[in-house]
């Protein structure tokens, strides 16, 4: 960006300095100016870049990884296996608890042992 002084000022300094001194003086402003603006935008960079950096690196660690998700997922896998199988057992503990302790079913075991 091309910083200039303005007419008024630029005319104050030749009142001052005289044409030739105004032009070097406000050329050297305007070249301290454009340092400025060209350090500063430097700087944002950097900073903008600093701050997406630890942005990422925040949410990365905040943030369920495909790895860490496919582990839960095969944990619970395995505890509803595990469940699965305690079902299936207690389903069948009642189904002999209630075939043995059933009156009709008694009554046929005394039948065929007679």
């Amino acid at each position: 960006m091309q910083y200039t002084l303005s007419r008024e000022l630029f005319e104050e300094l030749v009142k001052k300095l005289g044409k030739e001194g105004a032009e070097k003086f406000a050329s050297a402003i305007e070249l301290f100016l454009e340092i400025i603006h060209k350090e500063a935008e430097k700087d944002i960079s950097q900073k903008k870049e600093e701050i997406k950096a630890e942005l990422y690196n925040e949410l990365r660690n905040e943030l369920a990884t495909k790895e860490f998700v496919r582990a839960e997922i095969n944990e619970i896998r395995g505890e509803i296996q595990k469940n699965t199988l305690l079902l299936k057992v207690l389903i069948g503990i009642s189904v002999f608890a209630l075939t043995i302790f059933n009156p009709n079913f008694v009554s046929i075991v005394e039948k065929i042992f007679k």
